[in-house]
């Protein structure tokens, strides 16, 4: 078959998925179901032209199309790879590691059950070994989401069933491939079936291509970011990364290159943005999007092509069996839909579904390419008996059309019947709010126009604004607080977005802030005000790598790790706060006429509360780092001047007041200058011990030498933030000097104060054995030196001229708390 021929025919089929799209919609079917029709149709009408009823060049055509140099590896190795790489890349690692056990409980555990129950379901009616029953049950169980997610999207499903649904997908093609693979080399080699290694080999090949996977992302994440200056480099990183990792996770170190693309996809999505600029990712993601279309629509179209020649052999008693087939998957889907996960909402570690959207997953779930690829798969394998291969060929290319066929046709009547299509609640009264101010600004701006041009406005438009007065009252107030807020989280997310335009944010944040924003937004339609403060704290809480960092920091006393994700916390609360601030006056102006000023209120308490919380974060931090803040805001400014400068050279281009050449010249100084503001001031994370000691005044004149001595007497203590190291009563046994970090302390008359780096407390202790006089609890992770009591005693035995000024001070020190005391009780 010629080069030029392959090409047409891929060409023009190129040009028929075009078209799909739209079609599918005018006709409210899922594009997956009209290409595979398309296929189909396609394939039936090239072996009817291969009989040479119509002549040889029809013969010829039809020969190409049947025969195209496409067999089950291209198809795996030139489709799966961009497939599974682009649904990982669109797949939010924080959120799937929320749901992670959910993800992987449906998506291992619903492949298992349907492989079993099918396999063992065929084996009581088919003439046929149970392995090869098992096969089929492993080629059929994995699901094609493409269709019934694209419904939930526009039923306004919840966003975490949406998740749930697209993170199963991408796991279970590797539960399903793997016990493909199994099944497969346990009838062609014979021997005989061993759990204990089957059951380290399904741990180990996903585990070790998620790991291989993980590095490659990270790798090709760097590199891109080395090559940021032109949009092109990156994005044919990305291209290869997939590819790379499939091919050496499969050849070459025999593990899941399943999982290995999709630890690619996740980890090169999670690094990808804090290595290359905005406008770069913006561009790679847009063409991986085409690719992703192309590969989805072609992997249809060309692997229904093959299913009339796939299914060619079939009979009367095949048609049996693909009702047992039928029967089988959904009666396996129903266990897990009605059984495990209702089990797994009542037990906390998976959501809440309606009975309604339980009917539409059961429905939903569509086979699709993958299933076809695998039974192509088969019927190469010369190794298998005839029977074997015609009996896999043909029940599952005739489950997969049973699913897109009869499912997938009516499946958007099920959602109508089931009403999982209606607006929710907030969704309906966001309509009418919105429908409401709308009305209301045409009726004003109607009035304002007839008065300009002496007309009188129609009765109508009054009406309509009386109306819409009218339905503003019905809305639930507590609704209007949960649209308020999620309008506030995706203003926020806006604002963000700016911000990383502007670059006056570092881009390896810009994951984990959009990521807190969009936690915001869920929370607050699903629970209103208690749901966006859950949110904030979940935002504010100290991550996984910053506990881990202080643990390391605590037992080795290496502060690298934690310099850097201090610096980050730094940054992300400055970000989080100038937000915070630029979204109170958004809550006046743009929440209350639409949602009326009682759900703007409540919008702006929800807003203050969160001011002081970033506050009293953010105040921790500035106590623990000095001088950092401002370092870190003066970078910001820095930034924002520079893009504003940027843009006005963009504008008298535009004008045409400054040519290209100027033009270029321009940009190139702002380039150099903002690489030059482009680092981040370094962290330092506390003083050396003997600065600490010296700005105690009791030791500021102590010999160098006695300074040295004091200072071996110290020990390093890491607190956590929220641990109580002083409680008001108990005896002082210790100062404290504050390295980094910082606290809080509480006086017997409940005033606070906090002190930050380079500070003393309860260094009475070191003077009298008297009572602690207040409490004083870490807010921040705190590297301290600890003086013990006995220990300073022992070193003034050593410098008696010392003693004296001790004794001296703690005597003044023991009248002042007196008088203290005596002044709390008395008020």
């Amino acid at each position: 078959m010629s080069v030029a021929l392959v090409v047409l025919i891929i060409a023009l089929l190129l040009v028929a998925v075009s078209l799909a799209e739209p079609v599918a919609a005018r006709l409210r079917l899922p594009a997956s179901v009209l290409l595979a029709i398309f296929g189909v149709a396609i394939g039936a009408l090239a072996l009817a032209l291969r009989s040479g009823s119509f002549g040889a060049k029809a013969q010829d055509v039809a020969a190409a199309v049947t025969n195209l140099p496409l067999g089950s590896d291209a198809f795996l190795f030139l489709f799966l790879p961009v497939l599974l790489f682009q649904s990982a890349m669109n797949t939010d690692a924080r959120q799937l590691a929320e749901d992670a056990s959910s993800i992987f409980t449906l998506a291992i555990v619903a492949v298992v059950v349907s492989t079993f129950v099918i396999g063992f379901a065929l084996a009581l009616f088919a003439p046929m070994p149970l392995l090869a029953c098992l096969l089929v049950g492993a080629i059929v169980a994995t699901t094609d989401p493409i269709a019934v997610i694209g419904i939930f999207r526009e039923a306004g499903a919840p966003g975490r069933l949406v998740r749930l649904v697209e993170g199963e997908s991408l796991l279970n093609d590797a539960a399903a491939i793997t016990l493909f693979a199994l099944f497969l080399d346990l009838i062609v080699s014979g021997r005989a079936f061993d759990p204990a290694q089957t059951a380290v080999q399904a741990v180990a090949l996903p585990l070790g291509g998620v790991a291989l996977g993980a590095v490659a992302g990270r790798l090709a994440a760097s590199l891109a970011g080395r090559l940021r200056e032109s949009p092109l480099a990156p994005t044919s990183v990305s291209v290869a990364l997939p590819y790379v990792a499939f091919v050496v996770a499969e050849h070459t170190l025999h593990v899941s290159g399943v999982m290995a693309v999709v630890g690619a996809g996740v980890t090169f999505a999670m690094y990808g943005p804090a290595k290359a600029p905005p406008d770069v990712w913006r561009h790679l993601r847009t063409v991986w999007e085409q690719i992703d279309w192309w590969a989805a629509s072609l992997i249809f179209v060309l692997s229904s092509i093959l299913a009339p020649k796939l299914i060619a052999g079939a009979t009367l008693q095949d048609l049996v069996l693909l009702g047992v087939v039928v029967l089988a998957s959904l009666a396996a889907r129903a266990a897990i839909v009605f059984g495990l996960m209702p089990a797994m909402s009542t037990l906390r570690i998976g959501p809440q579904i309606s009975a309604p959207f339980r009917w539409v997953v059961l429905w939903g779930g569509l086979r699709g390419a993958t299933t076809l690829v695998l039974a192509l798969a088969v019927t190469e394998r010369e190794e298998l008996s005839p029977e074997i291969r015609s009996f896999v060929a043909v029940l599952a290319t005739g489950y997969v059309f049973y699913t897109l066929l009869v499912q997938g046709t009516t499946l958007r009547a099920l959602v109508r019947r089931t009403g999982v299509d209606r607006l929710s609640p907030v969704d309906l009264a966001l309509r009418r709010d919105v429908l409401a101010a709308a009305r209301r600004h045409v009726a004003e701006k109607v009035d304002e126009t007839a008065r300009a041009h002496g007309l009188t406005a129609p009765e109508r438009t009054r009406a309509e604004a009386a109306r819409a007065d009218g339905s503003t009252a019905t809305a639930d107030p507590a609704e209007r607080v949960a649209i308020a807020l999620a309008t506030l989280a995706r203003a926020e997310r806006e604002i963000i977005l700016q911000r990383v335009r502007e670059r006056s944010v570092s881009l390896k944040l810009v994951d984990r802030l959009l990521g807190d924003a969009r936690r915001l937004g869920d929370r607050s339609r699903a629970s209103g005000a208690e749901g966006y403060a859950e949110a904030d704290a979940y935002a504010l809480r100290f991550s996984g790598a910053e506990r881990a960092a202080q643990r390391i920091a605590r037992a080795t006393g290496w502060t690298g790790w934690l310099a850097r994700v201090m610096a980050d916390r730094f940054e992300m609360l400055l970000v989080t706060s100038a937000a915070v601030a630029r979204l109170e006056p958004f809550a006046r102006e743009t929440i209350a006429p639409v949602l009326g000023p009682d759900a703007a209120a409540a919008a702006s308490a929800a807003l203050s509360r969160r001011r002081e919380t970033v506050g009293r974060a953010l105040a921790a931090l500035r106590l623990q780092y000095p001088g950092y803040a401002e370092a870190l805001e003066r970078r910001l400014l820095a930034n924002a001047a520079i893009q504003i400068e940027e843009s006005e050279y963009d504008r008298m281009l535009e004008d045409g007041l400054i040519g290209p050449e100027l033009h270029r010249d321009l940009v190139i100084e702002v380039g150099r200058r903002r690489r030059g503001v482009g680092a981040r001031p370094a962290l330092d994370l506390g003083l050396d011990p003997e600065t600490l000691v010296a700005r105690l005044p009791l030791f500021a004149d102590l010999p160098d030498d006695a300074l040295k001595q004091l200072v071996r007497l110290i020990e390093p203590v890491f607190v956590r933030p929220g641990e109580r190291l002083i409680r008001r009563g108990d005896r002082g046994d210790a100062a404290y000097f504050v390295s980094s970090g910082a606290v809080e302390v509480t006086s017997v008359s409940g005033s606070t104060y906090r002190l930050g780096r380079g500070e003393i407390f309860g260094e009475i202790a070191l003077l009298t054995d008297s009572p602690r006089t207040a409490d004083v609890d870490a807010i921040a992770y705190c590297s301290l030196l600890r003086l013990g009591r006995r220990a300073f005693l022992a070193f003034l035995d050593d410098h008696p001229s010392l003693a004296a000024e001790v004794a001296a001070t703690a005597e003044r020190r023991r009248r002042e708390n007196a008088a203290a005391t005596s002044a709390a009780a008395m008020s």
